[in-house]
């Protein structure tokens, strides 16, 4: 018996020795698992917090990209890398400029008058609103008959109307604006000194042959992307004011430079023009049939733009996983509102091109490649 009480030991004591370090890996992953979860949180974080300072950064940095080309090629023409990004940066000063001198009078006046544009889409859909007034009257008669209407007297707090909260934003959009062109005149100035002094800091050739690559492949290939969804969202809004002058729209091209805009949001903005136009058409037109016709038209061209147009020409370059794309958009635009969702698909290609680019990523990029 104590021999094999003896034998029972050792057996117990080989089990202990050869689950320990199975349960201390255990316990590392678990470790690892939460420090990047709060990682990621504390990185969520401090994007939300800072976004008034990254913003104009990520801007900046996609403008800057957009804009190499013109620099590199006046730079050919013996003209110094400074002096050809302020002469780049002004034009952007002055094409951004002039369309906001455009689009800002027929802006400003539709802003002033949503408390007018609302009282008329009520009157529109007058009937709907009165079966509605007559649903709530007879709930409040029911609640005052089960002796639920004796509750204490309801305090409504009334903020800024929408129109002064859109104008009061126009001092911080501007400020923001000043900020992105200075540091887009900053990288298209001094971006390429910036790489160079990097480069001379690596202490063996191949590492910095290496970088080279991957910077250019990255530069051109961006570039490219960025300058090809530039252009089909600016045929877009031409496109679309040309259509909406075409059909007695209001200010064409005021709502056309917004489809273009919005268009650099997937699907998310393609909705909300056609909601935006068909409100404009429901408050200028009579006939259903007229009111209809633009968000239908709209509607078709951007199936045509999207099933058709992009996939040709940009699916030569790159592609997007629609998931990917989908989540990004919905991510940056809970973390940033607007501008998020603006720079949303900008701010994926980077990643992908540079995941692409990248060895040790190339999964990762082609799970967003899809």
């Amino acid at each position: 018996m104590p021999e094999q009480t003896a034998v029972d030991r050792t057996f117990a004591e080989a089990q202990a020795g050869r689950t320990a370090p199975a349960d201390g890996r255990d316990l590392l992953r678990v470790q690892t698992v939460a420090v990047l979860v709060l990682l990621a949180l504390a990185v969520m974080y401090t994007l939300h917090f800072t976004r008034e300072v990254l913003l104009p950064v990520f801007l900046a940095f996609l403008l800057s990209l957009l804009l190499r080309g013109p620099v590199k090629a006046l730079r050919r023409l013996h003209l110094p890398e400074p002096l050809g990004a302020a002469l780049v940066t002004l034009a952007l000063l002055a094409a951004a400029g002039g369309l906001a001198y455009v689009l800002s009078e027929p802006a400003t006046a539709w802003v002033r008058r949503l408390p007018v544009i609302l009282s008329e889409v009520r009157e529109k859909f007058g009937d709907i609103q009165a079966q509605i007034e007559q649903a709530r009257l007879a709930t409040e008669r029911l609640q005052q008959m089960t002796g639920a209407g004796d509750a204490p007297p309801e305090v409504v707090v009334r903020g800024p109307s929408l129109a002064a909260e859109i104008l009061s934003q126009t001092q911080i959009v501007m400020a923001q604006a000043a900020v992105t062109l200075a540091l887009t005149f900053f990288f298209l100035a001094f971006g390429r000194h910036t790489l160079e002094s990097v480069l001379r800091s690596l202490p063996h050739v191949r590492d910095r042959l290496h970088l080279v690559d991957i910077v250019n492949t990255v530069q051109i290939n961006i570039s490219a992307y960025l300058m090809t969804i530039t252009l089909i969202n600016s045929a877009l809004a031409f496109v679309t004011a040309t259509l909406l002058w075409a059909l007695g729209m209001p200010n064409p091209v005021l709502f056309g430079g917004i489809a273009g805009l919005l268009n650099f949001i997937p699907y998310i903005g393609s909705a909300c023009t056609t909601i935006i136009l068909a409100i404009v058409a429901l408050l200028s037109f009579d006939t259903w049939w007229a009111v209809l016709l633009p968000p239908a038209c709209f509607i078709m061209l951007t199936a045509l733009e999207g099933n058709f147009v992009t996939p040709t020409i940009v699916g030569r370059r790159l592609t997007l996983n629609p998931i990917f794309v989908f989540a990004t958009v919905l991510f940056w635009g809970w973390l940033w509102g607007m501008p998020g969702a603006l720079l949303a698909v900008p701010i994926l290609a980077v990643f992908k091109i540079l995941c692409d680019a990248t060895p040790p990523l190339r999964t990762l990029g082609a799970l967003i490649g899809g």
